[in-house]
């Protein structure tokens, strides 16, 4: 008689996000966060997290998370920055 036991493992799945920059651990995570506190450019992601800094192979990838990060804080916050909200009649 074979008797077989069942072991239940736990795993935590932490949401830590997909590194972009490997030379300075930067993740797509941090850049959204970048993006919420105002850079707008991957010279604002330099300045502030150090990307392309290195190696410089992170790049095409910072910048589509940039894009990515731009075009979703604009969906959450429509008409925000619209011309006609930010200019003045003289």
């Amino acid at each position: 008689m074979t008797i077989m036991v069942l072991t239940i493992i736990r795993i935590r799945v932490h949401n830590a996000g997909m590194i972009v920059c490997v030379c300075k651990a930067v993740s797509d995570r941090q850049i959204r966060t970048a993006v919420k506190g105002g850079a707008s450019s991957l010279r604002d992601l330099t300045r502030e997290l150090g990307i392309g800094t290195c190696c410089g192979k992170c790049l095409p990838e910072a910048k589509s998370a940039l894009a990515d990060s731009l075009k979703s804080c604009e969906s959450s916050r429509p008409g925000l920055f619209s011309p006609a909200v930010t200019e003045f009649a003289v």
